[in-house]
């Protein structure tokens, strides 16, 4: 019995060490599993997941979102004590802390840095000094940290629960949409100053970037809407009005297109705009709750991450054809390409 036991041992040990090691290299995407704490990462060829990473020290949190540093070498994660594929109404009134996850890809080592209230996305700035993050709470903030040695370096009053905030104008203009307002508000990147709160429609949901560096695209679930910002001149330059609740919004630059996720609908509408209006083009019937949309750089290629369903679905782009559904993990929610 005691040599069957040793010859377990061995043979265990031989197929781990065997098993390749889970590499963040080009040529994948890679999607937060908010339910699960871990990035599935899948090959943008044959779109198979190549693996999964867990993280060890994220606690019990629900990742969110998921961004590159510029080379490539870092993810900054948030990761808010609140699992937010339930909406953010059950954070009115709480006390939901929130953190920054910053996972090294050559080490895999992780960083956790804990913050007062829950947090809903993280991002680097594009010098990769800094690390920006927005606490979705009445009393608004947008905190700043430095990614040397991860102190605070500012924190800055905005309207109650801010939630997405973005880089834009190369990284000169930080933006982010307070949630009980109906404002954009517009933050210079260096002095960390309020410059501009942009008029949109009344509790803007969130903010993406659009075609260019000075266009922001403003999603409202509320008002069923979507607000196109020019950060030139700080106004409104375009709108479209939906017949459902939106989510994410992303530009296709290949074929200038809107993709609107419709997470209630579980389908992704494309918009194209003719001489004087947006027109709703086509729909693709998706998994249950698509989240974000992420293309690969030539444009052709959709991958559509839906929340609900444990899923990205991989989508031609000019046909509009689902060609290959993933099975990954638990609640996905973004995504970030490596090509």
């Amino acid at each position: 019995m005691k040599y069957i036991f040793l010859l377990f041992l061995l043979v265990s040990c031989s197929r781990k060490d065997s098993m390749p090691p889970l590499l963040f290299e080009k040529g994948s995407a890679f999607v937060i599993n908010g339910g699960e704490n871990s990035i599935s990462v899948i090959d943008t060829e044959s779109f198979e997941e190549k693996g999964r990473y867990y993280f060890k020290n994220a606690g019990n949190s629900f990742g969110h979102h998921i961004y590159f540093s510029n080379d490539f070498s870092k993810f900054s994660i948030a990761f808010p004590e609140y699992d937010f594929s339930n909406g953010h109404g059950g954070l009115h009134g709480a006390s939901v802390k929130g953190n920054i996850g910053i996972l090294n890809l050559s080490d895999q080592t992780e960083k956790i840095i804990p913050l007062t209230f829950a947090n809903h996305n993280a991002i680097f700035s594009p010098d990769q000094k800094e690390i920006w993050t927005s606490l979705v709470s009445h009393s608004g903030k947008v905190q700043v940290f430095d990614a040397v040695n991860y102190n605070s370096i500012k924190e800055i009053s905005v309207g109650p629960d801010p939630t997405e905030l973005i880089f834009a104008k190369n990284g000169d203009l930080a933006v982010v949409a307070s949630g009980e307002t109906s404002f954009l508000t517009v933050i210079d990147a260096k002095s960390k100053v309020i410059v501009k709160e942009i008029k949109v429609d009344p509790f803007p949901t969130n903010v993406w970037p659009g075609w260019n560096q000075a266009t922001v695209l403003v999603e409202n679930s509320n008002t069923k809407s979507l607000n196109i910002v020019n950060l030139d001149d700080f106004k409104v330059i375009d709108f479209i009005d939906f017949d459902f609740i939106p989510g994410f919004v992303v530009y296709n630059s290949f074929l200038s297109e809107l993709w609107v996720c419709a997470p209630k609908a579980n389908k992704v509408f494309v918009y194209k705009k003719n001489q004087t209006e947006w027109l709703k083009k086509s729909e693709i019937l998706t998994d249950s709750d698509p989240h974000q949309i992420g293309f690969l750089k030539d444009g052709k290629t959709a991958l559509i991450v839906n929340q609900k369903g444990n899923s990205v679905q991989v989508v031609d782009v000019l046909s509009k054809a689902v060609k290959k559904k993933i099975n990954i993990g638990l609640k996905p929610n973004g995504i970030a390409i490596w090509e």
